[in-house]
């Protein structure tokens, strides 16, 4: 019995085979380059822009405080909520009282009534102890609806300078390195370029 061989096929085949190898590592790539700079776009979006057009805030959680339930570098998203309407078990956000520009992500421990009125015992999910602070219930706040695990990260580093340069360098890089390698494999393939 004899073995059959296959013929090595001719140069223009194998040109070609390798070509189409080549031309479906380009699109997957360019396809993965793509939605991760359409995530890092939407998510961009959803924090800076969406909140100006729709009712809802989404913020960057940058403590474990509220750990495991909303874990450190989690983005949330918050509805409105009438203070009349939070109830105990409820995760809310709040300015830190004195501290105008920090803000906190907290659950509702207990609701109390003072000498001034309604107010809120927050205490973070991670913590031992309630807060040491006190949250008049009072108006309209921010009520925690759900949450993205870790792309908080991203989105941080993104909105850092050095982010945003390479958000903008590396679709270029991989889209001179395609054009090249295009360029380069037409030229070793003998076809015009």
């Amino acid at each position: 019995m004899e073995a059959v061989m296959d013929a090595p096929a001719p140069p223009e085949q194998e040109a070609r085979r390798g070509s189409a190898g080549w031309r479906w590592t380009k699109r997957v790539v360019g396809a993965l380059a793509l939605i991760v700079v359409t995530a890092a776009i939407l998510g961009l979006a959803a924090i800076t822009i969406g909140p100006h057009l729709f009712n809802y805030q989404a913020l960057v959680v940058r403590s474990g405080s509220m750990s495991p339930t909303i874990p450190t570098g989690s983005v949330v998203f918050y509805r409105p909520i009438q203070a009349a309407d939070v109830k105990v078990g409820d995760v809310i956000l709040f300015n830190r009282p004195g501290e105008a520009n920090e803000r906190i992500t907290h659950r509702v421990y207990a609701i109390q009534s003072g000498s001034s009125g309604k107010y809120f015992v927050t205490k973070g999910d991670a913590n031992g102890d309630p807060d040491p602070w006190r949250v008049p219930a009072v108006g309209t706040g921010w009520k925690a609806v759900w949450h993205v695990p870790v792309v908080g990260y991203a989105l941080f580093d993104i909105q850092s300078t050095y982010g945003r340069l390479l958000l903008l360098l590396i679709p270029a890089a991989l889209l001179a390195l395609i054009t090249v390698w295009e360029i380069w494999d037409g030229r070793r393939a003998g076809q015009p370029v």
